[in-house]
């Protein structure tokens, strides 16, 4: 019987290199030494991990979720061996984050940036998404979500600075169409919405004014996906916009939009990182976890 972990790394490598030829070239191995592998692991988990034709191969959906969980196991043995050399105070190994799509672009990749070049010997995978995830179930390192935490999901969370949006339109829309004083007044607006957002947002905008909540009801021609084809809309004199502060902070400052409704300030949506709570003691994560937090404080 061939090594297991020998038979992990192997399959990881074939997934990422693509082929056998490439895997093998890597491993510095014979293609008919990774067919080997692979075939071996297919015959001990009795279930197909490749679907391979005479020009491609491809992931089995058993293939893919094994390969996350390899992927998982294969660093937790480098951690260990780092560990066991006395090098563990030397954060290494790869992070798979995900995170919400405008918080990642127009905020967290500056973090990002700054981080790797403070730890160059950790690797940072981000994925960017809208959907609720477990990084459990999903096999991330850590996600970022957007909303008030589920009491009944295990896993360890720490608060960082509220998600605060705010509200406004380009100069020259609301020189033809005047300037709303109050939330009620958006009902003879335009209102430009985010489709993604969860809670009835794209289609109901909250306020609060000296504790007291305004839900309007927006009207919307124009709604899109993508928040940074809804900001250049908005820059483009299309209607009211309402978004991340840190994603509208540019455009306002290049007087491309104005702020309205200064009175009438949207409730802060609370923000929090949440891990798996038996990985926090490895190094990286412990970095990870602390620059971050002090960073989004």
């Amino acid at each position: 019987m061939l090594d297991k972990i020998t038979g992990m790394r192997v399959f990881v490598a074939t997934v990422q290199q693509g082929s056998f030829v490439a895997a093998a070239e890597k491993l510095a191995m014979s293609p008919q030494m990774v067919a080997r592998h692979i075939a071996s692991m297919e015959k001990q988990l009795e279930t197909r991990l490749l679907t391979r034709t005479t020009r491609q191969q491809s992931l089995t959906p058993t293939g893919n979720q094994y390969f996350k969980r390899c992927q998982t196991i294969l660093q937790a043995i480098a951690d260990a061996d780092s560990e066991a050399r006395g090098s563990a105070d030397v954060p290494s190994g790869t992070l798979r984050l995900n995170a919400p799509v405008t918080f990642g672009r127009y905020a967290l990749t500056d973090f990002l940036t700054d981080f790797l070049a403070r730890y160059p010997h950790i690797n940072i995978e981000l994925t960017l998404s809208d959907d609720v995830i477990n990084p459990a179930a999903e096999d991330f390192d850590a996600v970022i979500r957007i909303g008030e935490l589920d009491k009944n999901l295990r896993l360890a969370a720490r608060p960082l600075a509220a998600y605060r949006l705010i509200t406004c339109a380009a100069p020259e829309y609301l020189a033809k169409q005047g300037w709303p004083q109050h939330p009620a007044d958006l009902a003879h607006h335009q209102c430009l919405t985010f489709a993604p957002w969860q809670a009835g947002l794209s289609d109901r905008w909250p306020f609060i004014s000296e504790g007291l909540l305004y839900d309007v009801d927006v009207n919307s021609r124009l709604k899109i996906n993508d928040w940074g084809a809804l900001l250049e809309a908005a820059i483009r004199g299309a209607g009211v916009v309402m978004g991340y502060d840190k994603a509208l902070a540019l455009p306002l400052k290049r007087g491309q939009l104005v702020a309205i409704l200064a009175d009438y300030p949207c409730p802060e949506r609370a923000m929090h990182l949440l891990w798996q709570p038996a990985r926090v003691n490895e190094t990286r994560y412990r970095v990870f976890i602390d620059a971050l937090c002090e960073y989004f404080h």
